[in-house]
């Protein structure tokens, strides 16, 4: 069933969306329905898109992210695939005794790794043209790519580079981004909507630095 609840929860500065790769860009307004097959890009600029269940994906300045797979499947869990393109985007994953989640399936892709996220996770994900760099910030999860399967491990950064090495470097700290402030307030603002059975926009509006 191609059906599923996500929508432009926070829009500021410039911030564009299309209904699929290869069509014309408009501009993003807030409280607008995200679907399957849209894409959203920033220049100077912030997005933040909201699940049913407060789970939620930040883009950050000069981003770009399309939505493969937003799908409600018939047990009633939710699908739902996000291909990061550019960009720096932060992806927190309500955690499952607020908000029971089980069954849900959650997928970042990213170059040609694809990145499988547990309930409770949360992760910032720094693409750049040669390679990424993936900090999890809290949960745990797996990355698949061509060097085969690597556990994810809170507190860790992956490094992964596009140029043929065979396994990302991992170090046992995370640098911090001066967009971690607004993810931390807008990780607090949706648990706390969760817990209150609430949905909507985050109110949480920062400076624009990039």
């Amino acid at each position: 069933m191609k059906v599923a609840i996500a929508w432009l929860s926070d829009v500021k500065g410039q911030v564009q969306l299309a209904s699929s790769t290869g069509t014309e860009f408009h501009p993003a307004y807030a409280h607008t329905p995200v679907t399957e097959g849209n894409v959203i890009r920033t220049a100077m600029g912030r997005a933040e898109v909201e699940f049913e269940d407060n789970s939620s994906v930040r883009l950050g300045p000069y981003s770009l992210v399309e939505f493969p797979r937003l799908e409600l499947l018939p047990s009633g869990a939710r699908a739902s695939n996000v291909s990061v393109l550019k960009g720096t985007v932060y992806v927190s994953l309500i955690p499952v005794y607020i908000v029971k989640t089980k069954g849900n399936d959650f997928q970042l892709m990213f170059g040609q790794q694809l990145l499988h996220l547990q309930p409770s996770s949360h992760v910032r994900l720094e693409l750049y043209a040669t390679g990424a760099r993936l900090a999890v910030l809290d949960g745990a999860g797996r990355v698949d790519g061509p060097f085969g399967a690597i556990e994810l491990v809170k507190k860790r950064t992956f490094t992964f580079s596009f140029s043929g090495q065979p396994k990302p470097a991992v170090v046992k700290e995370v640098v911090a981004n001066p967009m971690d402030a607004w993810d931390s307030s807008a990780v607090t603002f949706h648990q706390n909507n969760a817990r209150s059975g609430k949905m909507g926009g985050n109110l949480f509006e920062p400076p624009l630095k990039p």
